[in-house]
């Protein structure tokens, strides 16, 4: 390249340069020469910048460019951002479902009746029409959804697990408001095999609605639901038993002594010392249900309970689970007790027991004396626990009484000796 042509490119750069840099234009394209004594004077109106000017930094080139850098990043660390070219359109809408009661209803339909293998579009269908019910909270609608793919599957796993994701919180306490007014014993059953089939969103549902019942038919009901469940309620009984109101407490305790299990007499343990004695009677009463060698002699300990209730749960508890070690306790609580519920329990638990050194103890809550006049509801039940133990002894005092004076007492003596 000849040297002219050269000089004048690198004269451009120059320029160029200036031009960026610069805070005045460059008015002139015209060749410049690298000589200062070719360059153009200056004019004696500018002004030369104060020292501080000039030492200022030079300014950003990103910034001269329409760029910027974040605090604290270097030029060498940005990126160049693609920005995203304008559509021609607006983007598609979502496609809205309506919350179609009867649409839900014809998939389930169709979906029973397809073969296993080829359910999965209408599964999805379903999810998606469950999707929007649940949005518009028509709750009627998918408690029987789920109702139908749990009574009319079977087996099938896949169709469980599709009632399953469809059992949200207010789909499950829909579900058993139905379930804790049914009168059809038919119903309740299916309606209890929903419930054990949908798994802990129902349980945590059922124990919500016995913290809120006082009808005796639907707590009764509720609690045969969860039994049902077995182990699948099992981590919420558990949070009943731990719960600071008394009749929650209770309620768990009464439905762990029907479900049991390999940890049962552990979580009732608890329970024995509660301030409250409704739930330290209801505890007993579970022990004597959940059984074994742990829960006898967790009853031993709960005979000379302060509250008459609590005692006469722990006899009875005592009598069902046959725990001789109680022999020699009740037969202290029966020589100085003076309530009549508590004595009919001590001496019936006594009969259950078995042991022949309680019949003479027994024998003076049965027979009438000039000492002594039982009432007939206490003489009829130690007369039975007389039979049970069996002793000549033992017979001979309720053969006596077949002739009692008291004509209730003799009527149901007679019975039991005839029923033998």
């Amino acid at each position: 390249m000849p040297d002219s042509d050269e000089k004048k490119e690198l004269d451009g750069v120059a320029r160029s340069i200036a031009a960026l840099f610069s805070d005045f234009d460059v008015e002139s394209t015209e060749e410049v020469s690298a000589s200062p004594a070719d360059a153009e004077p200056i004019q004696d109106s500018f002004t030369a910048p104060a020292d501080a000017e000039l030492e200022a930094p030079l300014p950003n080139f990103l910034d001269l460019a329409g760029g910027s850098a974040e605090e604290g990043e270097s030029p060498e660390e940005l990126t160049w951002k693609k920005v995203p070219e304008e559509s021609d359109g607006d983007p598609e809408p979502a496609v809205q479902v309506d919350a179609d009661p009867d649409a839900l209803a014809s998939v389930i339909d169709t979906f029973l009746s397809t073969p296993i293998l080829e359910r999965e579009g209408q599964a999805t269908e379903i999810r998606v029409l469950a999707a929007a019910l649940r949005d518009a909270n028509a709750l009627d609608p998918l408690a029987n959804a789920v109702e139908r793919l749990v009574l009319e599957a079977g087996d099938d796993e896949a169709s469980l697990a599709l009632a399953r994701l469809m059992v949200t919180a207010g789909v499950a306490n829909r579900f058993v408001a139905r379930l804790s007014t049914e009168r059809d014993e038919e119903r309740r059953a299916q309606l209890m095999q929903v419930c054990s089939a949908t798994g802990n969103e129902m349980a945590i549902a059922i124990s919500d609605a016995l913290s809120d019942t006082s009808d005796r038919f639907a707590r009764r009901t509720l609690m045969g639901a969860m039994v049902s469940m077995g182990a699948a309620g099992m981590s919420v009984i558990e949070q009943m038993i731990e719960d600071d109101r008394w009749f929650v407490v209770r309620n768990g305790l009464a439905i762990l002594g029907d479900v049991g299990g390999e940890h049962a007499v552990e979580l009732v343990t608890s329970s024995l010392a509660n301030t409250d004695a409704r739930v330290r009677k209801e505890a007993l009463l579970a022990l004597a249900k959940i059984g074994g060698e742990g829960a006898g002699m967790l009853v031993c300990g709960m005979l000379e309970d302060p509250d008459a209730e609590a005692r006469l749960a722990a006899a009875m508890a005592a009598g069902a689970l046959k725990v001789e070690r109680a022999l020699k306790p009740l037969l202290r609580i029966l020589d100085g007790e003076d309530d009549v519920d508590v004595t009919i329990g001590v001496v019936r638990a006594l009969g259950q027991i078995g042991d022949p050194g309680a019949v003479n103890l027994i024998e003076k809550r049965a027979v009438v004396s000039f000492f002594s006049r039982p009432p007939v509801e206490v003489r009829i039940v130690a007369y039975r626990a007389l039979l049970s133990i069996g002793t000549p002894h033992a017979r001979k005092l309720v053969e006596q009484a077949a002739d009692d004076k008291d004509p209730e007492v003799k009527r149901i003596v007679r019975d039991l000796l005839a029923g033998q």
